[in-house]
């Protein structure tokens, strides 16, 4: 068979430590390993077909030359914004129009979450919509001993201190405040939040959330934004994955605590059982809730076990062998 050339574009280099740049990432380390593609990062020169995973500049001007043999990684919906940018009220409207539109200028649009694909639908989208969940590097992410401890000698953490630690933007929508909250709630475990603020002022209430950062208890600390070759390490360092974001789509820091074999505990979001399977994590909706799940996991050691198996299978659901089999089935399709 004839080899596949592939442009990838995404216009996620400026915001590296972000969800959408490293699913970017995983993408092209995982179709770069098939010999039957040539992988191609917003190029202009001509490739087979188009596969984009922003909507931006680089999109548009190079889509008119893959009529039919363009797809799209849906990795935004209308709700991600909320909690996330600064007067996402006012502009929701007009953020709703332009995906729709964004999302239909594509033949294939890949959502990476089954909710994602009834989202697209109800906001209009008519094209081909297939679910293609979000991978994990299980070359990168992976259970080791060497890896906790180095990520315990990184925070300066003793060997038997309990620690939960959340990973994502510092944003309203991240459930950052109920983290601070239940960490006040929960004195003899450490918090620690990895993550920065790649929209700076133009977070949405960045204000308020920086005054409850400020008051946080001294078992909190905001690590900042980290290298994705360092995150193993300290996705390692914790005895449990606290993510309390009120909305997710795939998240890739769920996917990476899991294959690190670290139990989760995330809010009762409803679009996690379909994903994950409600049995296999911990579950709370406010921070007296998340209080009680966490001394109950400190408490009762084969539980932690249990949770950290129950990790280390459902990682395997997001495998990147699988993901890029996907895709070159779904180039040759395109391609006709």
């Amino acid at each position: 068979m004839a080899r596949i050339r592939v442009n990838v574009v995404s216009e996620s280099g400026g915001f590296e430590a972000q969800g959408v740049h490293t699913a970017f990432v995983d993408m092209l380390e995982a179709l770069r390993e098939r010999p039957e593609v040539e992988v191609l990062v917003n190029s202009r020169e001509k490739a087979d077909i188009l596969h984009a995973h922003t909507f931006g500049p680089a999109y548009w001007s190079r889509r008119g030359a893959y009529k039919g043999r363009r797809v799209m990684t849906a990795h935004v919906i209308p709700d991600s914004f909320k909690g996330s940018l600064v007067g996402w009220r006012l502009w929701m409207p007009i953020a709703e129009w332009y995906l729709k539109f964004a999302y239909n200028s594509a033949e294939t649009v890949l959502a990476v979450a089954p909710h994602v694909r009834s989202d697209l639908e109800r906001i209009g989208v008519r094209r081909r919509i297939e679910v293609l969940t979000n991978p994990v590097n299980e070359r990168r992410f992976y259970a080791d001993a060497a890896l906790r401890t180095k990520g315990r000698e990184f925070f300066g953490l003793a060997p038997d201190a309990k620690v939960a630690i959340g990973v994502g933007q510092v944003q309203p929508r991240k459930g950052v405040a109920e983290f601070i909250e239940t960490a006040a709630l929960c004195p003899d475990v450490t918090f620690l939040w990895l993550g920065g603020r790649p929209f700076g002022r133009l977070t949405d209430s960045v204000r308020a959330l920086n005054k409850r950062i400020e008051a946080a208890t001294p078992n909190v600390r905001f690590a900042g934004t980290v290298k994705l070759d360092q995150m193993p390490e300290l996705y390692s360092a914790a005895d449990l994955f606290f993510f309390p974001s009120w909305q997710e789509n795939c998240a890739l820091a769920i996917n990476e605590a899991m294959a690190c074999g670290i139990p989760l505990l995330l809010k009762d979001n409803p679009e996690y059982p379909a994903l994950y399977g409600a049995e296999n994590y911990l579950k709370g909706d406010g921070p007296r809730a998340y209080q009680q799940s966490i001394q109950a996991f400190f408490a009762d050691a084969a539980l932690r076990r249990n949770l950290c198996s129950r990790s280390l299978e459902v990682a395997k659901r997001f495998g990147v062998r699988a993901y890029a089999d996907f895709l070159v089935k779904l180039y040759r399709e395109s391609m006709g």
